[in-house]
Order: structure tokens, then C-alpha cells, then sequence
């Protein structure tokens, strides 16, 4: 036990340490990833820049290469498909023990070579993958005890967010409220240096700007925020349509057994799309940005919404390496747009247009990931724009009700839950993840465990109870300690129990 107390006391100053090297490299993979997606969003300008004979075999040679190539990575990292984030938090809970250099691979090219063809697929999820892989590959190299390793793996992933976003406090925030689910020093400390550090290279290297150039030059004032709780209503309702969009499509191509009938539909889909409706090819920065800058009608917005749904959920729903965040930002700010077009004719709300796309964005992804305060506070950072935190809070707390109400799951919940039920994704080698690791949880206010003492609590597998910190003070725990709302209570546990005890405490 004093062994445990002695590594308590080593372990803030070891991760804060290495989160300096995670957010350095995880960096450095960020930028150079946006920078092949750039570049595959140049080139794929000229692929489908006109239609012929020619240019259509040019496409079909390329699909059939690069779905042999993307299937061939899934089949070396099957953990590398989809946005990652899933994943990430079944490494951290000890279900998942991803292949870092090949998944690190498998996510830069196929990722690359997915946006080539027009994948409906964003950067940030790859990002966030790569420096949760990277973390895993550095801290087996410093031979980090397990529970060192899971807060690294986590800075590594808050590092690749804030990097993709040029985002560093969503990285911080995404690691507390999405992967841990949780207020703990051993996470908010390292996610954060890592992010700076993160962010700090991408300035380094590819220049001090926002993600996205415009920002709102005025707040939305109080008298029309009902217009804000009509943005979260309606984000709401898309992001339930959405979700459901993403599983569906992944019911359908777990039909398609054979790889080819896979991909060869996949291809077709995306070909037909890059000559007909090219604008919703590709992540969407682009489009986002040229729909801040000038009003679309409402048939092509209409035309955006529907199809980037569809799309995204079809690309997705393949399995190919690739994320959701920014196309679903891209259907937010079309949300926005579309209830700007529906009040400009009787308010004079000209000045707030670039507000409604803000606030779509907010709300989208506060009703697809049902993370609200990462929802206001990446969108706040992406666009700059500090100015109108209450209208924004409106839109994300009623999408986010909404969206609750229509019992949607929530999109990455649902997604690790059901990538559990795939046994070819559960780690082989689970028993060696099997040492102990420090935990922290902190009680929430409505916690079943309020109340009870130590010895009354049936705990669903074995644990120790290392300490509780009350008001800033910390207790040695003794059987009839009573637990009270916002205790924070370390525990020593097994990795391989992480998952039912991390629900555990978080029911």
C-alpha cells in the first residue's frame, strides 16, 4: 500500500512530463495529416472536374485500387476504421489493445486516400486516434505502468483534437466529458499540456489562425434568443435523424459479406456523387466557409442537409478510416442558414447571419454527441468567437433536450457499444492489460452511492479504495466512510475491470 501512495505521488509529475512529448508528436501527425487532406481536396478537384470517357476510367482504376488498399489496412488494424474515438475509449476502459504503428498508418493513408475519391468523412476523429496511438507507442518505449500509459493515451487523443481544430481547450474538455466522462487532475493536467503543446506546433507549422475564418461580430441580442431555442429544436430533430442515419447504414453494409459487392457500392455511391452533387464531397471545410461568406438558397441548403446526411452516413457506415465532426458541422451551419432564410423577411437580423451558422454548429453536434459543453466551447474556439455564450448555451442545452427526448443514443456511445459486440475487436491479449491501475471518479450529485458506506457498497468487481478527497482535503478510507456528493475517489482496479467499474461509478 505505501508503494501505492508513493506512486500517487509520482504520477501527476510523470504524465505532465510525457504529455509535453505526446503533444509535441501528436502535433506533428495532426498537421501532417491536414496537410494530405488538403492536398487530396486539391487533387480531387481535378478528378472530377469533368465528366467523359476518360475521366470516369481514371475513377473506376482509382476505386478499385484504393478499395483494395483500404481493405487490405482494415485487415492489419481492424481498431483503424471509422472516426477512432470509439476506440480510444475501449483502450483506456482495457477492451480494446489497438496495433499503434499500423493503426497510425492504416488512419493516414486510408484516411488520405478516402478523401481522395470524396468520402463524406472529417479529420478530427483520425487525429484524435493517431495521438491517442502515438501516446500508446511513446509510453511502451518509456515503459510506463499501465495506468500512466491510459492518462497518456488520453492526452495523445485531446492533443489530436486540439491540433485538427487548432482547439486546445476542446481537447482538453472532449478528454473529460467524452472519454472519461469524468472530473479528474490525472486527466484535465496532461490533456491540457498536451493540447497546448499540440496547438502550439499547428500554429508553428501551419500559421496563428482559427479553424474557420469568419466569427460573429455581434451577440444575438436577449430579445430574439427564441430564435436560438428554434436553431436547438431543429438541430435536435436532425442530429436524432442523423444518428439513427449513421446506424442504419451500418446494419446495411454489415449485410454485404463479400468486400467486393462492399466497396464496389461504396465506389459507385461515391463516384455518382462527385459528378452530380460535388459541393458535399470531401469533410466540408470549404463549403462551410463559402456558406459563411455568402447566402445559399434554400434549395441548395435543403439539397446540402439531405445529402451530406445520406452520405456521411453511407461512408461511414462502411467501416472506412475517417471521422464525423466536421460534416456534421457542415449540417449544422446548413441548419443555421436555413433558419436565417426563414426569419430575414420579417426581422432585421442581417448583421447576425454568420451567428446562425455558429449556432447551427453548436447545436448539431450538441445533439449528435450529446457532449454540451465540448459543443460550445469547440465552436467557440474554431470560429473565435466568445462574444454570444448565452445564445449558444440556449442552442446547445434545448438541441440537446430535444435530442434526448427522441431517445436517440448519443452517436460515439452507441458506436463503442456496438463495436463491443464485435469479438474480432476485443483485444486477444486482454490479460495483459491486466495489471492494476489507478482510477479516479468523482461522485455526481444524483450518484445511487450517496449515502452508503464502504462496507455497504457491493462493488461489481474487486477494487481498493486508495483515497477519497473531500473539500480539497483527502481521507484515508476506512470501511464505514460514508460517501458524499462530489467526492472524488481513487481507486486501484484491474484494466481489464475498467469498463463495469467505470459505469459503475458513473451511474
Amino acid at each position: 500500500m505505501k508503494e501505492v501512495f508513493n506512486r500517487k505521488g509520482r504520477l501527476i509529475f510523470n504524465i505532465l512530463i510525457d504529455s509535453l512529448i505526446v503533444g509535441l508528436f501528436a502535433g506533428l501527425f495532426s498537421v501532417l495529416y491536414r496537410f494530405i487532406i488538403s492536398k487530396m481536396d486539391y487533387f480531387r478537384g481535378f478528378l472530377y472536374g469533368e465528366f467523359n470517357i476518360k475521366s470516369l476510367g481514371i475513377l473506376i482504376i482509382f476505386a478499385i485500387v484504393i478499395s483494395f488498399i483500404i481493405h487490405k489496412l482494415l485487415k492489419l488494424a481492424p481498431l483503424s476504421g471509422g472516426s477512432g474515438i470509439p476506440q480510444i475509449r475501449g483502450e483506456i476502459l482495457g477492451k480494446f489493445n489497438m496495433d499503434e504503428v499500423l493503426t497510425l498508418f492504416s488512419k493516414i493513408i486510408g484516411g488520405g486516400l478516402g478523401n481522395l475519391m470524396g468520402f463524406s468523412l472529417g479529420r478530427e476523429g483520425p487525429s484524435i486516434q493517431m495521438g491517442g496511438a502515438f501516446a500508446k507507442t511513446i509510453g511502451k518505449i518509456l515503459k510506463r505502468p499501465p495506468d500512466e500509459l491510459k492518462y497518456m493515451i488520453t492526452a495523445g487523443a485531446a492533443a489530436g483534437l486540439a491540433a485538427a481544430f487548432n482547439a486546445p481547450m476542446a481537447g482538453c474538455i472532449f478528454a473529460m466529458e467524452e472519454l472519461h466522462k469524468s472530473f479528474s487532475k490525472y486527466v484535465l493536467l496532461p490533456s491540457l499540456v498536451a493540447s497546448i503543446t499540440a496547438n502550439y506546433i499547428s500554429f508553428l507549422l501551419m500559421g496563428e489562425e482559427t479553424s474557420f475564418s469568419f466569427f460573429a461580430t455581434s451577440s444575438l441580442p436577449v430579445h430574439l434568443i427564441w430564435i436560438a431555442i428554434l436553431i436547438g429544436i431543429f438541430t435536435g430533430i436532425i442530429g436524432g435523424i442523423y444518428n439513427v442515419s449513421i446506424f442504419k447504414s451500418q446494419d446495411l453494409f454489415a449485410k454485404f459479406k463479400s468486400p467486393v459487392i462492399k466497396y464496389g457500392f461504396l465506389m459507385t455511391i461515391a463516384i455518382a456523387v462527385g459528378f452530380l452533387f460535388f459541393d458535399i464531397t470531401g469533410g466540408g471545410h470549404g463549403l462551410l466557409e463559402e456558406m459563411a461568406k455568402r447566402k445559399f438558397s434554400a434549395a441548395f441548403l435543403i439539397a446540402v442537409l439531405i445529402g451530406k446526411i445520406i452520405y456521411t452516413a453511407l461512408c461511414y457506415g462502411s467501416g472506412v478510416q475517417g471521422g464525423i465532426f466536421l460534416p456534421v458541422l457542415v449540417i449544422g451551419g446548413s441548419c443555421g442558414s436555413l433558419m436565417y432564410l426563414l426569419v430575414e423577411k420579417t426581422l432585421p437580423v442581417e448583421i447576425y447571419y454568420v451567428n446562425f451558422i455558429i449556432l447551427g454548429m453548436s447545436g448539431i453536434l450538441a445533439s449528435v454527441v450529446r457532449s454540451p459543453i465540448l459543443s460550445i466551447i469547440l465552436v467557440s474556439e474554431m470560429t473565435s468567437t466568445f462574444k454570444h455564450l448565452l445564445p449558444l448555451s440556449v442552442v446547445v442545452v434545448t438541441s440537446y433536450v430535444v435530442a434526448e427526448l427522441l431517445k436517440v443514443d448519443p452517436i460515439y456511445d452507441k458506436l463503442f457499444e456496438r463495436q463491443l459486440k464485435n469479438k474480432n475487436l476485443l483485444s486477444p491479449k486482454e490479460k495483459e492489460l491486466g495489471n492494476y491501475s489507478l482510477f479516479e471518479y468523482t461522485i455526481a450529485h444524483n450518484s445511487t452511492l450517496i449515502g452508503k458506506t464502504l462496507k455497504e457498497i457491493e462493488f461489481p468487481k474487486h477494487i481498493i479504495i486508495i483515497s477519497i478527497e473531500r473539500d480539497n482535503f483527502e481521507l484515508v478510507p476506512g470501511a464505514g466512510d460514508i460517501i458524499m456528493p462530489g467526492d472524488k475517489v481513487l481507486v486501484l482496479e484491474k484494466s481489464e475491470d475498467a469498463m463495469e467499474i467505470d459505469e459503475f461509478f458513473n451511474h
